[in-house]
């Protein structure tokens, strides 16, 4: 059996408190540079707010509002703040009124315990439940979007310092104050918390992080210009393509387009036009786009799209309905309006396997002979 003496508790309130002042000063440090995102602004300020309410609620010498009252609000209003950052993280937010009624709680029942009924149990015993439901809640904000891989950490974090927490404030509430098991708990709240926070601090970092390289690796397999693919990402996304249609036996179309005329679109209105063009391409061929379709810039005019489960009929009719919108849409840009057409070529695994290199050069076949043949036209390979 592990004694009480051995946890000391001052000891681990020490522990704890250099702890969160580390933690702290690590996510400020994150987020002290000028492309931070907000969220992780947000983190830190939650951090700084709750770490001043701990020490305000620490330090017996501050006056009795300060040190009974006001410290439980700030580190509520803190959480607050680290809530509002989840929610930005997610896409969403928490309105201010939300925290100030999440500072207000914690203020008030804080009051009434302190003035009106004087029980230092009581209000410790809020307090353990209060922040508990609070870190939950921080927790269920992240947990809904089930990346656990990306989340898990800070997840598991908020809900070990919750339970650690709640802990606390029922033995509190139930034990008495002499008991060595109230002692014990105590002391195993105080270890638990710090690494909860080890864990909540390295988690938030690492989803930002994680975020981060998601964005990088968009980037570098999407086309500046027209947002589809780029070669790198169709040889990457294409090869995973290939395999689900081959394995759920389904046919896997391309289609291959090139702009009629580019070159003379760019010698009479100019580079800016031609670069209008193929985003306007772009956008009207994502429109016939599915789920697990793919559109990519194979290089200068010359766009692929990636059909699943599509056969060879089927995408002749997807290319023939391109290619007349494409023909009756008109592109407007500083008061041109330049009409364009497009020739295309489609090719199926029905005849040429699902080998996407061999696809896209017999694909490229069938649009150049659409070219021979007098240009805006479909040709099947």
């Amino acid at each position: 059996m592990m004694d009480a003496g051995v946890l000391n508790t001052d000891t681990l309130l020490l522990v704890q408190i250099c702890v969160t002042l580390l933690t702290t000063a690590l996510l400020v440090a994150s987020a002290c540079y000028a492309d931070s995102p907000p969220e992780q602004r947000w983190w830190a300020a939650g951090n700084v707010a709750a770490s001043a309410g701990m020490v305000m609620c620490n330090v017996d010498s501050l006056p009795l509002v300060v040190h009974s009252i006001l410290g439980y609000g700030v580190i509520a209003f803190g959480i607050g703040l680290v809530l509002r950052g989840l929610r930005v993280y997610c896409a969403s937010t928490l309105s201010w009124t939300a925290i100030g009624i999440i500072t207000g709680i914690a203020l008030v029942v804080a009051s009434y315990y302190t003035l009106a009924a004087p029980s230092l149990r009581a209000r410790l015993c809020f307090s353990g439940f209060y922040f508990a439901i609070l870190n939950w809640i921080c927790a269920a904000a992240i947990a809904r979007r089930r990346t656990w891989r990306v989340s898990g950490i800070a997840v598991a974090g908020f809900v070990l310092l919750g339970v650690a927490l709640f802990l606390r404030g029922t033995h509190l509430l139930y034990a008495d104050s002499a008991d060595n098991a109230n002692s014990m708990v105590i002391a195993l709240s105080a270890l638990v918390v710090p690494l909860a926070q080890v864990a909540i601090a390295f988690g938030l970092i690492f989803m930002v992080m994680w975020r981060y390289a998601e964005r990088l690796r968009r980037l570098s397999t999407l086309d500046a210009l027209t947002g589809a693919l780029n070669r790198a990402g169709l040889e990457m996304q294409g090869k995973r393509t290939g395999l689900r249609a081959q394995r759920g036996g389904r046919s896997l179309a391309v289609i291959m387009i090139d702009v009629d005329f580019f070159k003379v679109i760019n010698d009479t209105y100019g580079h800016p036009v031609g670069d209008e063009v193929l985003r306007h391409l772009a956008r009207l061929v994502r429109l016939e786009l599915r789920p697990n379709d793919l559109l990519a810039r194979f290089g200068g005019e010359e766009f692929v799209l990636v059909l699943d489960g599509v056969d060879r009929a089927a995408a002749l009719k997807v290319a023939e309905r391109l290619r007349a919108r494409i023909e009756y849409e008109m592109v407007e840009m500083d008061q041109l309006s330049v009409r364009y057409t497009a020739s295309m070529g489609v090719v199926c695994s029905d005849q040429h396997d699902y080998d996407l290199i061999r696809l896209i050069s017999a694909g490229d076949a069938a649009m150049y002979e659409a070219k021979r043949g007098g240009r805006n036209r479909v040709v099947a390979g």
